[in-house]
């Protein structure tokens, strides 16, 4: 979680003492104070890390040739040196993994014809939604094979979100529209009851946080012009890469909505 440092004074027998602490970058957001950009930004932002993995998931995409029946795909997952962190369908006309291999995860979505056993149809996503096994996979803890496919899975299927999420996605894309200056952004998001939980770059012709409301989290990318100062494009992405101040946001939010 980025924080920030400030000074604290406390009395101490009658003398005043500072001394140095952070606020986390969650609650600086809330308080409408400025935050400073993310460090290695590049690990966070869904602008650089799908540049960067483009041609693995292309790879992906070639090897998972549909045609196949359901054992093939685990196989060659396998072989490749992906992980299976969780099933979260395993129907006779679909099944989706979520899989992991050092710092990377992906959603294969498999789609199979119910005469022949055979896929029609393969998809990998982004698994902007991960399952727990999933994510301790990606801290290096070592995940077994699922025993059984996840719970609530439509909480975690990326093919499911997008499609929940969709409304959501469409009206912050309408809001926050071009021509406008940066604190313009800033304002409207905070005004649609969104926090801004990480600030991954904050330049004069780029700008991109990631948000948080409730279990729902994307990524605003704003490209500015360096004259007018104002946005020539906006962007609102699914947000698979998350800072780890967007993670605890969302877990407290969780945690609120279970009580």
């Amino acid at each position: 979680m980025k924080t920030r440092a400030v000074l604290l004074s406390i009395v101490l027998g009658g003398v005043t003492v500072s001394i140095p602490a952070t606020i986390p970058a969650l609650a600086a957001s809330k308080a409408g104070t400025n935050m400073s950009a993310a460090t290695n930004p590049s690990d966070y932002s869904d602008r650089d890390r799908m540049k960067s993995s483009a041609d693995e998931k292309k790879q992906l995409e070639q090897a998972l040739k549909t045609g196949e029946e359901k054992d093939y795909y685990r196989r060659e997952l396998e072989k490749m040196g992906w992980q299976i962190t969780a099933v979260n369908y395993d129907k006779p006309d679909y099944l989706e993994y979520e899989i992991v291999k050092g710092p990377s995860t992906y959603e294969v979505q498999l789609d199979f014809d119910k005469n022949s056993h055979k896929a029609t149809k393969v998809d990998v996503a982004w698994n902007a939604w991960k399952a727990d096994a999933t994510e301790k996979a990606l801290k290096g803890d070592k995940v077994s094979y699922p025993k059984r496919t996840t719970a609530n899975a439509s909480r975690y299927s990326d093919r499911d979100m997008m499609k929940s999420t969709k409304n959501e996605k469409n009206k912050l894309e309408q809001t926050l529209k071009t021509g406008e200056e940066k604190d313009f952004y800033r304002r409207e998001l905070e005004k649609m009851g969104w926090h801004i939980t990480s600030v991954n770059y904050d330049k004069p012709e780029y700008v991109e946080w990631e948000v948080v409301k409730g279990r729902s989290t994307y990524e605003v990318q704003i490209d500015l012009d360096k004259n007018s100062h104002k946005a020539s494009k906006v962007d609102v992405t699914s947000n698979p890469w998350k800072a780890d101040a967007t993670k605890q946001a969302l877990k407290q939010n969780e945690s609120h909505a279970k009580r």
